[in-house]
């Protein structure tokens, strides 16, 4: 009489092994997808604090500014006429009047305060969430009047 052993052969412990091994790389990449889906406003939040760090560098280069509603004109010392203006549900970066660079998206408003010593924004995206920021220069800044 023969005796057979019964337990796994090695082909199927290679099958099961490259199972568990495709299972565990595509792992990631679906925790990822539920992560970004439950942090949406999250990318808007840093998306408005790069536009603020930015205007912080415009502002405090610039001589003399302007505020036209929805648009912010800022004058530097080079002679460059930077501009901050609202595009559609965009607010878009332009120098001396050419360029669409898009630095914010989707808001429904976006207004600016220019003061001697900075420049307020405040901007309300499409959902509703208001985001505000004063800009402070390190000395006094002409303020063009219309």
């Amino acid at each position: 009489m023969k005796k057979r052993n019964q337990g796994f052969t090695f082909i199927e412990m290679i099958m099961t092994l490259s199972i568990v091994l495709l299972v565990v790389a595509f792992l990631p990449s679906l925790l990822d997808i539920h992560w970004l889906k439950s942090e949406r406003g999250s990318s808007q939040r840093l998306e408005w604090q790069l536009f603020v760090q930015q205007l912080k560098n415009e502002v405090r280069e610039s001589r003399q500014l302007e505020c036209n509603g929805t648009t912010l004109i800022l004058y530097k010392q080079a002679g460059e006429q930077v501009s901050f203006e609202k595009y559609g549900q965009s607010l878009r970066r332009r120098v001396n009047g050419r360029g669409n660079e898009i630095v914010l998206q989707s808001i429904s408003n976006v207004q600016y305060e220019a003061t001697n010593n900075g420049v307020r924004v405040a901007m309300t995206t499409m959902e509703g969430k208001r985001y505000e920021a004063f800009v402070t220069t390190f000395f006094s800044i002409q303020v063009k009047e219309q």
